[in-house]
């Protein structure tokens, strides 16, 4: 149990250099595990950036959704409207051609009107 644990120069030499060695391989590795994982770092990268175009693209075509879905609305109205207008001036060019129409005006005036009141 006394035992003395004695090294000679050559021997603590030589642990040393094992000592610089193996941190040495070990610096290599951990070198040489960073380059292998570089293009996956860079794609990573890549790929978070267009994520985040992505959702900033997102939020701007929704924002746009709603100005086309609000403009076809408006369209949609906009037609109605023309329809309804278009059928009183059948209405008066048919009364002034022929002077009897009055049924077809009194319809096209009834219908005008509810659009206006409606709208």
């Amino acid at each position: 149990m006394d035992t003395i644990i004695q090294f000679t120069p050559a021997q603590l030499v030589a642990i040393a250099a094992a000592i610089i060695t193996i941190s040495t391989a070990v610096g290599v590795l951990i070198n040489l595990f960073s380059k292998l994982k570089e293009p996956e770092t860079k794609q990573n990268e890549r790929i978070s950036n267009c994520e985040q175009r992505l959702n900033k693209m997102d939020v701007i075509i929704e924002k746009f959704q709603g100005y086309f879905s609000n403009d076809d609305r408006r369209f949609k109205e906009i037609e109605e409207g023309n329809k309804i207008t278009q059928t009183a001036l059948l209405a008066l060019l048919k009364h002034s051609i022929n002077g009897n129409d009055t049924k077809a005006l009194k319809d096209a005036e009834k219908n005008l009107e509810d659009y206006l009141i409606n709208k």
